[in-house]
């Protein structure tokens, strides 16, 4: 190419090879582009080329197929090339927005673009801080617009109509959100100017816009008494076929509790069950209300094991009133289809629980659910609770804005800060903390079960009229919210609350008396 290249205007130039390939496949239909090649432009330049019936590109490309066969003993297939993405110039404008900010905020764990036609982008390294890597392969350049228009909800918008997709189908999207998340929380430690003019980025500034929609549509959702029913029902009356087919056969929707990694998942929300029973101190002669109940499974539990008076506010009511009847218990559980405002008052229950209800209540609710809790337990009373907890650091940011879970999952749906709890528990209520635990390691191991479930029964899914946006949705919710417990920045806590001066309170068995002496 030197030779060519210091050759005068109007000078032939030839490339050869010394030596003549034997057996060449020669085809007449060649002819026509050697001719073509040699009127290039004003410079003539005629080409001969070793030949084997491919072209130069190929022949490098079918060589090294030939030697890597020979080198391995084994045949192998080439990939196809897809086809090229060519973006418009406002994706193309996306995609350089996209490329800078992401080249500046993921600082730790390795993410990498893969574009259909091979063009690569690759941003961060693994390190001790974040060990996962993760490779995007984009397949149309409405991903880069999704992303620099709408941030998190535009990634995810992207991902649920096909946008992208990741080379390692199972832990792909999860360590792309444990890379976001640890360079979140890299960049909140952070005080560095580098850091400070990064939120001033275009993304940031455009997908401010978005923003802004997403939480009006949050906040028209607001959990008054008529628009709570219609917030539950978007998610949970969905189906029971289809809640059935990823569930353990409980039926139970909440944290479960794990004693070995490999345990089945019936197994460890049975140990859950057991837990929220053995907080509540149930007995024979109590009257126990569950608030937000679910198909009934810890009603049925705690009967079997105390026999005692139930009352649910129920959701998914016939599902539960079938098993309940099944069971044998109709004459000792009541139902009541009702917001948790308006359970009538003039029964006091011995025993509340509620577990993971709190987290459609709403930001502004809180110290109305403690105020009614208040007024339905009786004076010796005990309310246990569990709900999904997010940082206190984060909680004011989150409440007033909208994410995945809010706007695809539950909407008007608020996770509460531990503060929040305790905020709302002291400004409406006589109750006080008399034991906490935090199991919300656990929720990780519970929602890649739900999702294994959920994924292997994709067929049986489509069946029941769902379609395949439908089940990127929730592979995506039940990936998103693993993340956060992988990352400790969710967590779950079980509270168990009473009064000061309940003189019934039966903690009288001593946890340490197991423990040995110091």
């Amino acid at each position: 190419m030197s030779r060519i290249m210091s050759c005068s205007n109007g000078t032939p130039a030839i490339l050869f090879r010394p030596s003549v390939l034997q057996r060449l496949p020669w085809s007449f239909s060649r002819f026509k582009e050697t001719g073509e090649y040699g009127s290039v432009g004003n410079i003539k330049v005629a080409y001969v080329l070793d030949y084997t019936g491919y072209g130069v590109h190929e022949d490098g490309l079918k060589a090294g197929k030939s030697a890597a066969q020979g080198l391995l003993g084994q045949k192998s297939s080439l990939l196809v090339n897809p086809k090229q993405m060519v973006p418009s110039w406002t994706e193309a404008g996306a995609r350089l927005v996209v490329t800078r900010f992401l080249k500046q905020y993921v600082t730790i764990g390795k993410m990498t673009i893969l574009e259909e036609g091979g063009t690569i982008f690759s941003f961060g390294e693994v390190d001790k801080k974040c060990l996962v890597k993760t490779v995007l392969r984009v397949h149309d350049p409405l991903f880069y617009w999704k992303v620099a228009t709408e941030a998190d909800l535009g990634m995810a918008d992207a991902y649920l109509n096909g946008y992208f997709s990741f080379v390692d189908k199972r832990e792909g999207l999860l360590n792309l959100f444990l890379i976001l998340i640890a360079n979140r929380d890299a960049q909140k430690s952070s005080n560095s100017a580098a850091s400070k003019r990064g939120w001033w980025t275009p993304m940031l500034l455009t997908a401010g816009i978005a923003s802004a929609k997403y939480f009006l549509r949050h906040i028209s959702r607001k959990n008054i008494v008529t628009q709570t029913r219609r917030n539950i029902s978007q998610h949970y009356d969905l189906s029971n076929d289809l809640f059935s087919l990823f569930l353990d056969p409980s039926m139970t929707y909440s944290c479960a509790v794990f004693k070995v990694e490999d345990e089945s998942l019936e197994v460890a929300q049975q140990r859950k069950v057991n837990l929220l029973i053995k907080k509540a101190k149930v007995e024979r002669n109590h009257h126990v209300l569950e608030i937000g109940s679910g198909w009934g499974s810890l009603a049925m539990q705690v009967m079997k094991q105390t026999g005692c008076k139930y009352t649910l506010s129920e959701e998914q009511l016939k599902y539960a009133e079938i098993k309940v009847k099944e069971a044998g218990l109709e004459d000792r559980i009541t139902f009541l289809l009702c917001d948790y405002r308006q359970i009538p008052s003039r029964s006091k229950y011995d025993r509340i629980i509620s577990c993971e209800m709190i987290e459609g209540v709403g930001h502004e609710f809180m110290d109305d659910f403690f105020g009614c809790c208040e007024s339905l337990l009786a004076p010796d009373g005990l309310f246990v609770l569990q709900f999904i907890s997010i940082p206190e650091e984060r909680y004011e940011e989150y409440r007033r804005s909208s994410d995945f879970i809010k706007e695809y999952i539950f909407p008007g749906g608020c996770l509460p800060s531990l503060a929040r709890i305790t905020s709302a528990m002291s400004a409406a209520s006589r109750l006080c903390i008399e034991q906490v635990e935090n199991i919300g390691y656990h929720y990780y191991s519970t929602l890649i079960r739900w999702r294994d479930n959920f994924m292997a029964k994709k067929d049986a899914i489509l069946a029941l009229g769902f379609d395949d946006k439908f089940i990127r949705v929730w592979e995506y919710y039940f990936i998103y919210c693993a993340a956060g417990f992988k990352s400790r920045t969710l967590g779950t806590y079980q509270i168990v609350f009473s009064r000061p001066g309940n003189d019934k309170l039966a903690y009288a068995d001593n946890p340490y008396a197991s423990l040995p002496a110091a």
